[in-house]
């Protein structure tokens, strides 16, 4: 009796406990991506009987981090546990069928023919060969080269014309057959031709699969009575990630500027990204969570030994800091829902995709969610998405360094960027659709204005001209005293007032036998620590403008003065 309780106690337990693999079609529907890595949302369709099921979703991603995976879903199941898992297939035999019966029996054929085409040149080969002998014999007997002795002329006679015709007939065949070869050869050079093609072809019919390993996650549930639901898992991957880009567009000097940001999407993770709601994000999750512990920082006097050397005493930093270690990502997961049909009506044309972007500031990163959806291959190479576009305002003046530049360079300040969360990146730079150049974006190193170079302005022109020098001779040694004026000249040919900053500068003198002293700088501002002079004016449509500077150097008239 108590063998028949044991007995019936290990079925239920085995009936409770035992699973079943079913495996699930799964689709990639929502991917965010990290700066570094990316987090991928799958979802499936399920079907479960009675008892433990281990549902399989395959051929995920070879770089998933087995700690990041989480499950959730909807239904009357129980998720007990959640786990990754590689199989090793074994690749299946070949089938011989596969092929049209017409396409295996030419190949065959040539195959074989090619097999008889290499007896035949073997034979050819050897016949050649005796033939070539037999010639090298006859021309190396005695009688052939005049050695060997004969009885009479006439036997000698007889003899050479033996050879004579023997050689003949030796060469006859040994062309033959070398016409034979060359005929033989083309022969096979159409054979291989043909059966590369049937080849190719069956390359083409059967292509070779791929029977590597299959990573799969593996998702164990429990249902106490058939039920239907849908089934989510989510998984962090390596070998994903975006960088930031930048637009930076400006169509005449009164406008504002339109800054455009993009992500340079890129994936290598051995999954397709088809169709995918996407969101970027500008954290890591690679990153540790851990919160470091500042040590106690000591403080000592130096001392100095006997001979000289320099020593500290003797100290210790004890900081109780924690060990640093990673427990994988534990992002709250949230169930993936059915996407709502998208729709664009009446678009209006030419309109960026950086429209669709919804950018959603979190406590510790930024997110941008892209409403349009995105297609990225896993190839390696970079994809561009829009993620926001916004006018900026800016003010605009120009540039000039006359001693350096005669034309003008227009400068943008513009403001408001803060708000953007930008991140370092490139920018390429356009004005009145004109490509002008390349910069660089930094928030960290930015001030509250962000100064653009649009490029040269050719309506504006200014010219530096040096007057004549003056020159009086100090009353006491060998010093001299130069006054050295400059007029800076400008004319503005465009049909606005323009707002201008000029820069020019005065030598600096490194010792005290050389004085420089500024004597009139006009209505610049003038730094008599560097010589800079600056002037913040603006000049009228068609007007011609002239700025001025003086000043005096002092110096001895009989050593030669080094201005660099």
């Amino acid at each position: 009796m108590k063998k028949i309780i044991t007995g019936i106690l290990l079925t239920i337990v085995s009936s409770v406990f035992a699973s079943n693999d079913k495996p699930v079609k799964s689709t990639v529907k929502n991917v965010t991506v990290f700066l570094q890595g990316a987090q991928v949302y799958r979802t499936a369709n399920i079907n479960l009987a009675p008892g433990v099921t281990d549902l399989l979703f395959e051929n995920v991603s070879p770089y998933i981090n087995d700690r990041s995976i989480q499950a959730g879903g909807k239904g009357s199941f129980i998720i007990l546990e959640v786990k990754h898992d590689i199989k090793y297939p074994e690749p299946p035999k070949a089938d011989a069928n596969a092929l049209p019966k017409e396409i295996v029996r030419e190949i065959n054929l040539i195959e074989d023919s090619l097999q008889e085409q290499s007896f035949v040149a073997d034979e050819l080969n050897t016949k050649k060969f005796a033939l070539n002998l037999e010639k090298d014999m006859i021309l190396k007997n005695k009688l052939t080269r005049g050695e060997g002795k004969s009885d009479s002329l006439p036997m000698l006679v007889d003899a050479m014309e033996f050879f004579r015709k023997k050689l003949t007939d030796i060469d006859a065949q040994v062309s033959k057959i070398k016409r034979e070869e060359y005929k033989l050869a083309q022969d096979e050079n159409r054979m291989n031709e043909r059966l590369a093609q049937l080849r190719a072809y069956k390359n083409e019919t059967e292509p070779v699969k791929k029977y590597g390993p299959i990573h799969r996650v593996i998702v164990t549930v429990s249902a106490e009575e058939s039920v239907s639901g849908t089934l989510d898992i989510n998984y962090i991957v390596s070998n994903a990630g975006w960088n930031p880009s930048y637009d930076l567009r400006s169509g005449s000097s009164n406008a504002p500027v339109q800054l455009t940001y993009k992500a340079n999407v890129y994936q290598n993770t051995g999954e397709e990204w088809n169709d995918i709601k996407l969101k970027l994000s500008t954290s890591n999750p690679n990153r540790s969570n851990i919160k470091p512990v500042l040590p106690t920082w000591f403080v000592n006097y130096y001392y100095q030994t006997n001979n000289g050397a320099e020593v500290q005493t003797m100290s210790r930093t004890i900081s109780g800091m924690p060990a640093m270690a990673f427990d994988g990502y534990n992002e709250d997961f949230e169930p993936l829902r059915k996407d709502d049909e998208y729709k664009v009506k009446n678009l209006e044309p030419a309109q960026s995709s950086a429209n669709y972007a919804q950018m959603v500031e979190t406590m510790t990163n930024v997110e941008f969610d892209i409403k349009l959806p995105y297609s990225i291959p896993s190839d390696g190479t970079t994809h561009l998405v829009a993620v926001k576009s916004s006018d900026l305002p800016a003010s605009y003046y120009h540039y000039l360094v006359p001693k350096m530049e005669s034309e003008a360079f227009l400068i943008a300040k513009v403001t408001g960027w803060e708000e953007m969360n930008l991140l370092p990146g490139k920018a390429n730079i356009f004005y009145e659709g004109t490509y002008v150049g390349e910069t660089m974006l930094n928030a960290a190193l930015l001030t509250d204005t962000m100064e653009l170079a649009l490029g040269r302005d050719h309506g504006i022109t200014i010219t530096r001209t040096k007057l004549p020098d003056k020159e009086r001779n100090k009353p006491l040694g060998n010093d001299v005293e130069k006054t050295v004026t400059y007029e800076l000249k400008m004319k503005n040919n465009k049909s606005n007032t323009l707002k201008l900053v000029v820069e020019d500068h005065i030598p600096v003198s490194q010792i005290e036998d050389i004085k420089v002293e500024m004597k009139d700088k006009g209505s610049a501002e003038y730094n008599d620590k560097t010589g800079l002079l600056k002037w913040n004016t603006s000049i009228n449509s068609k007007e011609n403008k002239t700025l001025a500077f003086t000043y005096t150097i002092t110096y001895n008239k009989d050593m030669p003065l080094s201005m660099h």
